[in-house]
């Protein structure tokens, strides 16, 4: 049964739905509203504890929203733990949301609002909230953060989906992280959970093929705290994307997926010279880091009178040119951020491989490039790309 107080609370909400649907119009005249529309009540609300809740949580705001805000609403109240988005009924100058299946007896239910409703005059509300209320039993006084980084990218993963999954139910918890990769996800059931966090590319909310992702089991007991890895796990091997000529006797090599420095270790690159597939022996596989300190080093005890050619300039990748007098470029401030402390604990994955040769590139030739790669989950792959060098009538 409702308690007398949850009762009157889920009538109130009843009669704020039957007014909205009555008479509600927006003003015909007067001065422009500059205002986002605002949330007047929200029933049942947030704390509070809503045994045998039948009805839909009602939100009742101080005008008439746009039923179209962000595209639907379905895609700014998200409600959780659910099987299957909830209805959601525009009443005017409120919205009803209930799941599908009913409300559950005895669960913790976080209903995000996410910034972007607006009203009639496209005036948006620029901030979120939570409900979170309990349909059976006490909130619990719970924390699960963390911070969600791309690997490969080298950064914090903004706006980061995270799913807390808690065991055996699979009743789903999500959170967003926010613009430097952190996230909290508060008051949900202490428990076991599958916690997954993905970087949501294309930001539909839920995780895609081929989109970077990082997972942990672990056990909620009033705090956690983790931090995500995200990388694209394939079940296939590296494959050979793309191929250049970075100078006269290195190529790169990109992959189509990151790799740590022990799994370059592992990769092995054969190259046979068109058109008789002769061999072209391999002097070393790098890193493109020890192939930019082994340019330089190079630069650096070149004679003063040998001139770099323009044609070299052209092929090789911007990151690895040297600057021409007059380029000096200050210094950029250290990044101090808690990412950029996390990210420097680990090397970076990177998809580039530099394959240093001992015979000089032919301008103008053809090499097949064969590729043997293992991933970070132990995937091995082998592929070929064919590799026309340009013809620029110079030579390093």
């Amino acid at each position: 049964m409702l308690s007398g107080k949850t009762a009157a609370s889920v009538a109130a909400g009843t009669a704020l739905i039957t007014g909205a649907c009555a008479s509600v119009q927006p003003p015909p005249g007067g001065p422009p509203d500059p205002n986002p529309p605002a949330i007047v009540a929200i029933i049942p609300d947030s704390g509070s504890v809503a045994e045998g809740l039948r009805d839909p949580l009602v939100i009742q705001f101080d005008e008439v929203i746009d039923e179209r805000s962000g595209g639907g609403l379905e895609r700014l109240l998200r409600l959780a733990p659910v099987k299957q988005p909830p209805d959601i009924d525009w009443k005017r100058t409120a919205v009803a949301i209930k799941p599908k299946e009913g409300w559950r007896s005895g669960i913790v239910y976080h209903l995000r609002i996410l910034p972007g409703i607006s009203d009639l005059r496209n005036n948006r509300l620029t901030e979120g909230r939570t409900v979170i209320f309990s349909t059976g039993g006490p909130i619990p006084a719970t924390r699960l953060e963390g911070t969600v980084l791309d690997w490969q990218a080298g950064r914090a993963a903004p706006r980061a989906l995270v799913e807390a999954i808690l065991l055996p139910d699979s009743l789903v918890y999500p959170a967003t992280a926010d613009s430097v990769g952190d996230f909290l996800l508060a008051s949900i059931p202490p428990g076991r959970y599958h916690v997954r966090a993905i970087v949501d590319a294309n930001n539909n909310g839920r995780r895609d093929f081929r989109e970077p992702f990082d997972s942990v089991t672990l056990t909620l007991d009033s705090a956690a705290s983790h931090v995500f890895w995200a990388f694209r796990q394939d079940t296939v091997g590296p494959r050979i994307a793309r191929g250049s000529v970075a100078d006269s006797f290195t190529l790169r090599l990109e992959l189509d997926q990151g790799l740590l420095p022990e799994q370059l270790e592992q990769t092995a690159v054969e190259v046979l010279a068109l058109p008789d597939s002769v061999p072209v022996n391999v002097q070393a596989i790098l890193r493109q880091e020890e192939y930019d300190s082994l340019r330089a080093a190079e630069r650096q005890n070149r004679p003063a009178a040998e001139p770099d050619t323009g044609a070299a300039r052209r092929q090789a990748p911007a990151d690895t040119l040297p600057r021409t007098p007059g380029e000096a470029q200050a210094p950029a401030s250290p990044d101090t951020s808690r990412a950029a402390r996390l990210l420097s604990s680990r090397p970076r994955l990177s998809p580039v491989v530099m394959v240093r040769l001992e015979k000089r590139l032919e301008p103008g030739s053809r090499y097949l490039i064969r590729a043997d790669a293992v991933n970070l989950l132990g995937y091995r792959q082998q592929s070929r790309f064919l590799l026309v060098v340009p013809d620029t009538g110079g030579r390093r």
